[in-house]
């Protein structure tokens, strides 16, 4: 069969490809071995892509911590090329910050996640083929099984810089397979491929530089043009900083191996494992070469090997095939099993499973699932004093009417009711307090710090579409339409929230302040429309409305988390004022009532309600247990925390920390 092209120049020789060569490729690509290879890789990326959808939950990476902890630069009309000012990198940075936003879709993201770890696999099991002869194909999976492990630890993730893995790899395969000869062309293409990738994929320049060093190394044996390769790593920051970027001369070496993220010491040493495999993987199949090479029988004189010293099996007769048939079936299921077994070792050494309840808190208090949240945060794992955590309980409990019955089923913080600010917090905290305590705080009614919290965040962040929404709502409180519109125009920019954003666009032309919207109602009769030096609390807010029941429930909460029951104590003529059972008391209310009542022996004005019954049998038996284990507390806390440790006494004497309570 000759094949030739009409535009092909006479000059060329034609290029012939007798049948006999297309059969033995057919052979091969539907040989046993390649068909078990290619059933043994969808198996893996089929569980990988439904383990990644359904357990690791994409959307939960997205919504990291109250902020889509990405790329910030999105947004449909943003010319990331024009309106930024070029740096290294900037290429697989913006093919980040599209895909990325597509995580917001637990399916789509996993499918982003496992076509990478597949083009990862595909590109390290060619160049593992190419070092090492042949053999070591199973490292191939080693990339995807490091991926499963940095998503499994949700913290943000490194899609930036795994989409640059995959850019070094493709340029690594055509440098490889470009037939150059001359050491001193091998040598150009290099430092052109070199300053490409130092430009778009810089954070894995030093990774490309290796593997093209190792390939020339120990493959073409070409000493002068594999050193020249590492030389390169000096040379090329230097050359692309002078005529391309304008960096300082230190930040140009430094971006070749630094890490925008904050990450603790387990995850950097993670996350530099996974890119440091490929040389490290690329020296071992080098020397694996060289040995087996030595392993090879000699050739004899005329160029031919030496026949085998094997003695004559005989003919392959059909039982011989369905015996070896068999070897190579329990072989493939060997082998399946021994990669399904070690990708389920790594993921669970390194799946942080704190941080994946975590996610998902924020997740539902992100999008006002209040059962679920609370649901979660019931988990025996979550029992601890996170402010953050306590925040999103405290206000699932109140949007589910349970703050004051059931707060100290959870574990609880006066820090975390409110979130106040604190400069010397690290900046990611902030950005945290700023996003969540904006939220509460517009609830509340606290608008103008809701307002303040939101700018704040949003200068922080660059980006934050949520933050955008808010500003929107609270100028469309504070009756200034103008500007409520410029926020709705720049969030409808994104397309996550561009069919909310023109909603609410339509709804202003015909009713600029929303004066059929209920929660914009209730908002403005709870606002304070002054400035106060001081900071406003939620009793300020029941000084303007009486009737703010989230106020007042706050408010209780806050005395309750710092001690003051007697404050508690005189504040019960305030449930007249909101719509709580006729008659009673919320227990937690009740409790701290009690406790007043036998550290003073003072009786208190209940205002025609009662004390459940139930209740006050429960405090005289703690009552009874405490004074018997009083001069061991800690032998009380482990006794009495079974069965009073959801009360506000057990709280108050055993986990209130008064050496923190702000004077």
């Amino acid at each position: 069969m000759k094949i030739r092209n009409s535009k092909t120049p006479d000059s060329l020789p034609d290029l012939y490809y007798p049948l006999s060569l297309w059969k033995s490729e057919i052979r091969r690509l539907v040989s046993s071995q390649n068909l078990g290879c290619l059933i043994q890789t969808c198996v893996f990326f089929l569980m990988f892509f439904f383990f990644v959808w359904l357990w690791l939950d994409p959307k939960l990476i997205y919504h990291g911590h109250g902020q889509s902890v990405i790329y910030p630069i999105c947004t449909s009309g943003t010319n990331i090329f024009a309106d930024f000012p070029p740096f290294p990198g900037k290429v697989t940075m913006y093919i980040a910050a599209r895909l990325s936003h597509y995580y917001y879709y637990s399916w789509a993201g996993a499918l982003i996640i496992t076509v990478i770890a597949w083009l990862l696999c595909v590109g390290t099991g060619k160049f593992i083929t190419t070092i090492s002869g042949g053999g070591l194909r199973w490292l191939r999976f080693i990339p995807a099984i490091f991926l499963l492990a940095q998503h499994g630890r949700y913290y943000p993730f490194l899609l930036a810089e795994n989409l640059a893995l995959l850019i070094v790899l493709f340029l690594l395969y055509l440098y490889i397979r470009i037939p150059l000869q001359a050491a001193w062309f091998r040598l150009v293409v290099f430092m052109v491929f070199s300053a490409v990738i130092y430009a778009a994929a810089v954070r894995l320049f030093l990774v490309f530089v290796l593997l093209a060093g190792i390939f020339e190394l120990f493959n073409n044996r070409r000493w002068l043009v594999g050193f020249s390769v590492f030389f390169s790593v000096l040379l090329i920051p230097y050359l692309t900083n002078t005529f391309i970027f304008d960096l300082d001369l230190g930040d140009a070496y430094h971006r070749l191996w630094s890490f925008p993220l904050q990450l603790t010491l387990k995850e950097k040493i993670l996350a530099y494992s996974f890119f440091s495999f490929f040389p490290i993987a690329g020296f071992g199949c080098g020397i694996w070469r060289f040995f087996a090479a030595k392993q090879k029988p000699e050739k004899s004189r005329s160029g031919k090997k030496r026949k085998s010293s094997k003695s004559y099996r005989g003919p392959r007769t059909p039982f011989s095939m369905v015996a070896g048939l068999r070897r190579s079936k329990i072989k493939w299921f060997l082998e399946t099993s021994a990669l399904l077994i070690l990708t389920a070792a790594v993921v669970g050494f390194t799946y942080d499973p704190i941080a994946r309840q975590n996610q998902r808190i924020d997740y539902f208090a992100r999008h006002k699932m209040w059962d679920e949240l609370l649901q979660q945060a019931s988990k025996p794992s979550l029992q601890s004093c996170d402010m953050f955590i306590c925040h999103d309980v405290n206000r699932a409990l109140y949007h589910t009417s349970r703050l004051l019955h059931d707060m100290f089923l959870y574990p609880q913080h006066y820090a975390g009711l409110l979130l106040t600010p604190n400069k010397r917090l690290p900046k990611q905290m902030m950005v945290q307090i700023w996003v969540k305590s904006s939220n509460t705080l517009y609830e509340l009614g606290h608008v103008n710090e809701a307002e303040n919290a939101s700018y704040e965040a949003l200068s922080t962040l660059g980006y934050y579409p949520e933050g955008l929404q808010r500003l929107a709502l609270i100028n469309i409180i504070k009756g200034q339409t103008d500007a409520a519109r410029t926020f709705l125009h720049a969030l409808s920019r994104d397309f996550l929230y561009e069919e909310q954003a023109d909603q609410y666009l339509q709804r202003l032309e015909t009713d600029p302040l929303l004066s059929t919207d209920d929660q914009i109602r209730r908002i403005r009769s709870f606002m304070l429309v002054e400035d106060s030096i001081k900071k406003t609390t939620p009793k300020d807010l029941l000084e303007k409305n009486k009737h703010n029941r989230m106020a007042f429930e706050y408010q209780m909460a806050f005395l309750l988390l710092t001690g003051q029951h007697n404050a508690v104590a005189h504040s019960v003529k305030y449930l007249d004022n909101f719509d709580y059972p006729q008659g009673r008391i919320p227990r937690h209310l009740a409790e701290a009532i009690l406790l007043y009542t036998a550290m003073t022996g003072k009786k208190t004005d209940l205002h025609n309600r009662r004390i459940n019954a139930g209740t006050v049998r429960r405090f005289q038996k703690f009552t009874q247990l405490f004074q018997r284990h009083k001069l061991d507390l800690q032998t009380a806390a482990k006794t009495l925390e079974k069965e009073f440790g959801d009360t506000y006494y057990y709280f108050y004497f055993f986990l209130l920390d008064r050496s923190e309570l702000e004077v």
